[in-house]
């Protein structure tokens, strides 16, 4: 009579198990099947060049603002990202540029690559980890302790 209880509290806690790995594994498929056309690749433009079929995916591409690349024109800025490879890639922004966005400085955008230009949805600018506010550079200057340019 003992052995029939204690397999029957085996089977309970078997089912139990059972049950919370089908909804953990279940929630782990949605979510990730919800977030499919969410998720952006990090590549380069020497990578996007060599990949085939990436038109209207959604990818994310950084490197450098390549020098005298930078330009308004017709409501959208237009500029070249350029890697360490010297490859580029010509990127469309119709929104407003962050104030960091300079030539020859780093740089990632999100968006489709569409008929060989990348469409830029987002545009995310980088800046050295030796960024200092304006107020303090200047508090510095005052007190002739500044030993930047």
């Amino acid at each position: 009579m003992r052995i029939i209880k204690l397999n029957n509290q085996i089977k309970k806690r078997f089912i139990f198990l059972l049950i919370i790995f089908i909804c953990f594994s279940a929630s782990i498929f949605l979510i990730s099947y919800s977030l499919k056309d969410q998720i952006a690749y990090f590549i380069e433009p020497t990578d996007l060049k060599k990949m085939t079929d990436v038109e209207n995916k959604y990818l994310r591409v950084g490197g450098l603002v390549k020098v005298n690349s930078l330009i308004f024109t017709d409501g959208k800025w237009v500029f070249e990202v350029v890697d360490q490879n010297k490859n580029s890639i010509d990127v469309e922004f119709s929104k407003t540029l962050p104030s960091l966005v300079e030539e020859n400085k780093g740089i990632i955008v999100e968006g489709k690559f569409i008929n060989d230009i990348f469409i830029a949805e987002i545009v995310l600018a980088k800046h050295d980890e030796n960024y200092m506010p304006q107020s303090a550079i200047d508090k510095l200057k005052e007190e002739g302790k500044w030993k930047g340019n």
